[in-house]
């Protein structure tokens, strides 16, 4: 009888609130709120009880309930956030939860939050969307009082229709699709993350195949990508997409997206595309949004660029009646020279010349200049970034933004270059004062090794690279496009993998990685990771700018060297060398041919068979047991 009087307690405080509809507390003795209406505006307005005065102590709870009309979702969006934080987690203090996947306006004791939250607003993600059309929100507070002001916030309903994957759902599947050009399919759409813009669910394993004409190669843009803000590399992140250049999961990799981005492009380099997005974190995020475009590439007449870039079909443009705007498509030419006009002889004044790279897949741009003679003023001296003289600017993208590499002026050689990714773009200015200047001549390359000569590429990584002791015993490895600056936004994996009597040194000769200890995204650090256990995720050593790495030794036949970089600067990295030594004899480096050989060549034969053909994280597992 206690339990049924509580339980139409919290009935009758329900219907006291929203006047509309019963709703099932929490516990009892919730009080209930009811927003169902914008009334005419685009936002509505809540707040924590008696904000912006501090909230009371001992607030059992506040159910939000936010129920928009059909075929309507719910955001909701905190504007000033102060709920008191305990040393502990949210759940033992003062707290928001937040349920975002509720099939009726209805919660109780046994249903699970998908976000707890407290702290201040710089400590929690500000927006929230439901998968329906109701949002609840509750707000707890215990005895400790904090003087805290609690929350404000606004609230708005959005068409669900709005966050449709455009493709067709695969029969018997919970979240695989297939876009293909038929009389149904468009050319171009949008494609989402399970339950998008809310949070995905835990466990998730979704695939989005696209497959189109014979001539035509598919671009996809992944405008927003938000799982969790870890400072780990993509290789051991729980929840990722991985991008495939092919038909299937078996196809090589050309992309793996963790943490935060915005804005990030790849193209195929034939006519399919297979998209992974697993996830096994247990504290989910929004996931993703991204588009896609099929268009069609004349082989005949030169490339149809997708609408994000100029569009000459790979001829050149007359800019001051100099023919010097061109791009460069990896379908017609992987490599050749571009200059400066007329070169050798001199270059015109008052012109601007722009030369456009266009890669596929896995493909970087590599520049390599050869010669270059641009005018300085006599007795001048050229700042950094080349102010006022001739110049020749390099570009990549960053968050779908055109970025500046690096300004080069007067006569010294330029260093090397790679692209991040399968675009770039050189520009050359010159003032209008006649110089007799001869100008510029260099190599470009679309390159898929990064400029890495050796080991084995792992075509089930975007740069990743095996180096066994049975095809080589030592050698040398370096940092993508060594000596030049390597790529920015570039993650690269050497894994060196040895007999179980052996184990590896490697040993460092050049070190140029811009950061600051303890090179963590805290200090917008590029960074090398140094492992030397195949299941290690946390705690590794890390390497950048002053802490260089000398000699380093394997505990066991495993060594893997994580290279990664960030969006904001650059170094020309590093060169090392490796070595495998026998455990018992580390002087004795020859192999041994004896009668027990086939044996364990047989077994090692196996092993190195399974590496090339399964995932590279699958082959660390498979060296542990």
């Amino acid at each position: 009888m206690m339990g049924l009087f509580m339980a139409m307690s919290t009935f009758f405080m329900c219907l006291q609130f929203s006047f509309f509809m019963t709703a099932k507390a929490v516990n009892a003795g919730c009080q209930c709120v009811l927003y169902d209406s914008t009334f005419g505006k685009d936002y509505g307005m809540f707040t924590s009880p008696n904000w912006p005065i501090p909230y009371e102590d001992s607030i059992n709870c506040v159910l939000y309930t936010f129920h928009a009309p059909e075929g309507e979702i719910v955001e909701v969006t905190f504007d000033e956030f102060d709920v008191q934080k305990s040393k502990l987690e949210c759940r033992l203090g003062d707290y928001v939860r937040l349920f975002l996947h509720l099939e009726e306006a209805a919660v109780d004791h046994r249903t699970p939050e998908n976000v707890i939250l407290c702290g201040k607003i710089a400590d929690i993600v500000h927006t929230y969307y439901s998968s329906s059309q109701v949002l609840i929100l509750e707000f707890h507070s215990d005895w400790k009082n904090g003087n805290n002001t609690g929350f404000r916030g606004t609230y708005r309903f959005l068409k669900k229709r709005l966050f449709l994957t455009e493709g067709d759902p695969l029969y018997g599947t919970k979240c695989d699709y297939q876009f293909f050009r038929g009389n149904k399919s468009y050319n171009k759409g949008h494609f989402y993350s399970p339950l998008y813009p809310s949070i995905y669910p835990q466990n998730a394993k979704c695939a989005y195949h696209f497959m189109g004409r014979y001539n035509e190669r598919i671009t996809v843009n992944f405008e927003k990508v938000r799982f969790q803000r870890e400072d780990l590399s993509c290789l051991k992140s729980a929840d990722k997409v991985t991008i495939h250049d092919g038909k299937d999961a078996s196809s090589p990799v050309i992309g793996e997206l963790c943490s935060y981005h915005d804005f990030v492009e790849f193209v195929s380099s034939g006519p399919d595309l297979y998209i992974e997005f697993k996830s096994q974190n247990r504290v989910p995020g929004q996931g993703f949004k991204a588009t896609f475009q099929f268009y069609e590439e004349h082989l005949n007449m030169g490339s149809n660029i997708p609408s994000t870039e100029p569009q000459n079909n790979g001829l050149t443009l007359a800019v001051n009646g100099v023919h010097c705007d061109k791009w460069i498509s990896s379908t017609f030419s992987k490599n050749g020279t571009i200059s400066s006009p007329y070169y050798p002889e001199p270059y015109p004044s008052g012109v601007k010349c722009a030369y456009h790279f266009a890669g596929r897949g896995r493909e970087r741009v590599q520049i390599i200049f050869i010669d270059f003679d641009l005018h300085q003023p006599l007795h001048s001296k050229v700042s950094r970034d080349c102010e006022g003289v001739d110049i020749v600017e390099t570009f990549v993208k960053i968050d779908g933004q055109k970025e500046k590499i690096r300004n080069f002026c007067g006569k010294t050689l330029p260093t090397q270059l790679m692209s991040n990714g399968p675009w770039m773009t050189v520009e050359f200015h010159s003032n209008n004062t006649y110089s007799g200047a001869k100008g510029f001549q260099a190599i470009y390359r679309f390159v898929t090794d990064f400029g890495i000569q050796e080991g084995s590429q792992d075509p089930q990584l975007v740069c990743g690279f095996i180096f066994n002791s049975r095809k080589k015993i030592n050698g040398s490895i370096v940092s993508p496009n060594h000596p030049g600056l390597y790529p920015r936004d570039t993650e690269c994996h050497y894994f060196f993998i040895g007999r179980k009597s052996e184990d590896v040194q490697v040993t460092f000769t050049e070190f140029d990685v811009e950061g600051v200890t303890p090179c963590t995204a805290d200090t917008a650090s590029d960074y090398l990771e140094i492992s030397t256990k195949p299941s290690a995720v946390a705690g590794l050593s890390r390497h950048c700018g002053l802490k260089k790495p000398r000699t380093i030794r394997s505990e066991g036949s495993y060594l893997r060297i994580t290279f990664k970089s960030n969006n904001r600067f650059d170094g020309t990295g590093f060169k090392a060398f490796y070595e495998f030594t026998n455990h018992t004899n580390p002087s004795n480096t020859k192999r041994i041919h004896d009668s027990g050989r086939n044996t364990f060549s047989f077994r090692s034969s196996y092993l190195l068979m399974t590496m090339i053909l399964v995932r590279t994280v699958d082959i660390e597992q498979l060296f542990i047991s």
